[in-house]
């Protein structure tokens, strides 16, 4: 069978170039694009956390011209929709037309070549319609992704314990353990400034909580409805202790109840627990996962709380927030854990776009040096014309007394 040896017509298959419609010659064209990873060191850690922020600009540039008699007028056309506002269409000869942005152009003309101008040039990819989306949105936003992943643990409870048929030592590794966690709750409560009426109203739920646990977890020896409800209300009641409590209180209590559940070595009283049985360790495990997410999700809920008031505080949260759900990713692993670990991933997502956009808008922390020692008042109204943040000056730099603040102080850059 014969078969063409031809080559492909390169030239006839090319797309003349032009910009808004003007056309020109491209004597050569780049492409250039990406992602944007800021790599995250920490001390006495070999592996790095690479944070990835989106996609770089796609931009498009080359050298192009435009020749023959009227070159002169080509070229002022060229230049008026090259300066124009807006974005508008740029046809690449290779692969077609792209909605781009003129960034910047150059022009260029020689003596020796009249009729002949030509162009450096470099376009950037049209994006979004706004600048960036609200704080309050983004903040939504991830109080939506808590609720989805307080969802995807309180189904998968169920599914993850083993109490068919199984002695009582293995259905107790589960109840003990979910137990424990309402019971660590209760002392949380307790040891964290909380509002009195939903102090109150936890107690009772806490305590409903651990009395519905033997028959919740038993179930006809077929766990179900019955315990998926029993961990949504676990993981209700974390989230409620930490919305009653100021939030860097609440970033701190839903930190100590997911580092009483780890991962590796679960914690019950105090103590590593000890499993009389693989299957009993599974059951041990899955509620331990149910009280550490919970901790997590609370954490979440309570960065999304917080007011940060420098960039430094932000980014030093969005650092925390980073390592603490990595790791609870890196432990979710197979095939059944694939709608837990996209929830995970969500939320942290979620939280992480949040802080990015309030960072934003944070001012720098730099530091001030005066001649002498100085009281706060006068320091607030040389920096910032405003007397009432004398109290932000002592509160930063930990100031004995308002009236001696030192040479030498950290201050907000606005």
């Amino acid at each position: 069978m014969a078969t063409s040896q031809a080559g492909r017509d390169w030239l006839r298959t090319l797309w003349p170039a032009s910009f808004k419609g003007m056309p020109f010659y491209f004597e050569q064209d780049k492409e250039e694009g990406g992602r944007g990873l800021v790599v995250h060191t920490f001390p006495n850690r070999d592996d790095p956390f690479v944070e990835d922020l989106g996609e770089e600009p796609r931009v498009y540039s080359g050298s192009a011209y435009v020749h023959g008699n009227s070159a002169d007028a080509l070229a002022t056309a060229l230049k008026a929709a090259l300066a124009s506002r807006g974005a508008g269409m740029l046809v690449v000869p290779y692969f077609g037309p792209v909605t781009v942005h003129c960034q910047s152009f150059e022009r260029a003309t020689q003596r020796d070549q009249m009729g002949y101008v030509a162009f450096e040039l470099k376009f950037v990819r049209k994006g979004a319609a706004s600048g960036l989306v609200s704080v309050p949105l983004l903040q939504n936003v991830g109080f939506v992704a808590a609720d989805n992943l307080g969802s995807a643990v309180s189904t998968l409870f169920p599914q993850t314990i083993v109490t068919l048929g199984q002695p009582d030592h293995v259905v107790a590794a589960a109840a003990d353990m979910i137990a424990s966690a309402a019971a660590a709750i209760d002392v949380l409560r307790q040891g964290y400034p909380t509002a009195p009426a939903a102090s109150a109203k936890l107690r009772d739920e806490v305590a409903g909580v651990i009395t519905d646990v033997p028959d919740a977890i038993n179930d006809g020896l077929a766990p179900g409805d019955a315990a998926r409800a029993l961990a949504a209300r676990l993981i209700q009641a974390v989230r409620d202790l930490g919305s009653a409590m100021p939030a860097p209180s609440a970033r701190q209590a839903a930190l100590a109840l997911a580092a009483s559940f780890p991962s590796a070595h679960i914690m019950f009283n105090g103590v590593p627990y000890q499993a009389s049985s693989a299957r009993a360790s599974v059951n041990a495990e899955a509620a331990a996962r149910v009280a550490r997410l919970a901790g997590l999700t609370a954490y979440a809920e309570a960065v999304l709380r917080t007011t940060f008031t420098s960039r430094p505080d932000g980014v030093t949260a969005r650092g925390e927030v980073a390592e603490r759900f990595e790791a609870e990713l890196y432990d979710t692993t197979g095939a059944g854990n694939a709608a837990l670990y996209l929830a995970i991933d969500q939320l942290r997502n979620a939280v992480i776009n949040w802080l990015t956009r309030v960072i934003n808008d944070l001012a720098p922390v730099i530091t001030v040096e005066s001649a002498s020692i100085r009281p706060s008042l006068d320091l607030a109204w040389i920096l910032y014309a405003d007397p009432t943040r004398a109290s932000e000056l002592v509160a930063r730099n930990n100031v004995r007394h308002p009236s001696f603040v030192p040479r030498v102080i950290e201050a907000l850059a606005r």
